[in-house]
């Protein structure tokens, strides 16, 4: 109950030890709350953490393992040196790519959220100078209250651990229709049933806005 409802000082709220199994324990009762009212889905998806519960609801994953590879991530994430930070930019991908391409591997996108809402993670020493640029030229950004820079290089230290723990996991292929926010396109083989996948799922951009596009071409 503390970590769902931290006090105004609870420091460690921001932690993703925490955060992360928290996040998903809403997320997977919310789903399961809907499916006890009768609400059956035909496709799932999820936006980055919230993809480990459309993977559990459509049962690529025991409720176990999910709680498994949540934990792990996020035991993980705190392990690194607090280095990173996220903003949302709200300009679309040319423009952001524009903007930090100077600044090479330092920031990155990590989440295409939709046509003028971009998240770029990185180092937080160029971040901030970069939220700046965007400011000077009329574009509005919002600093993420994170510890880390999600989908980011600095991710890249805990990747092999990542890896490791997520072959011990049990997978099946998806009962329902499956749309991955690491493609933004629907599974059609046997993707999300490799280790592989979750490694690269926690690296690479999470591609949201290709995902409701897929959904919607889809008929959704």
């Amino acid at each position: 109950f503390d970590i769902l409802y931290p006090a105004q000082d609870a420091v460690w709220r921001e932690k993703m030890t925490y955060s992360q199994p928290a996040l998903f324990s809403i997320e997977y009762a919310l789903a399961k709350l809907w499916l006890s009212w009768g609400i059956q889905p035909t496709t799932v998806m999820g936006h980055s953490l919230g993809e480990y519960v459309a993977a559990c609801i459509s049962g690529v994953f025991s409720l176990e393992d999910a709680i498994k590879l949540v934990c792990a991530r996020g035991r993980l994430m705190d392990s690194l040196p607090l280095a990173g930070e996220m903003a949302a930019v709200f300009a679309d991908e040319a423009t952001v790519n524009a903007v930090i391409a100077p600044y090479g591997e330092d920031v990155s996108i990590a989440a295409f959220n939709g046509p003028s809402n971009t998240v770029i993670s990185g180092v937080a020493a160029v971040l901030h100078p970069l939220l700046q640029t965007f400011a000077e030229r009329g574009i509005k950004t919002r600093h993420l209250a994170v510890t880390q820079a999600a989908h980011s290089h600095l991710l890249d230290p805990i990747l092999d651990e990542f890896e490791s723990v997520a072959r011990t996991v049990t997978y099946a292929a998806p009962r329902l229709g499956y749309v991955s926010c690491l493609t933004g396109k629907t599974v059609q083989g046997s993707e999300v049933q490799r280790a592989r996948y979750w490694r690269d799922h926690l690296r690479q951009p999470v591609r949201f806005a290709d995902g409701v596009q897929t959904l919607f071409a889809d008929g959704y």
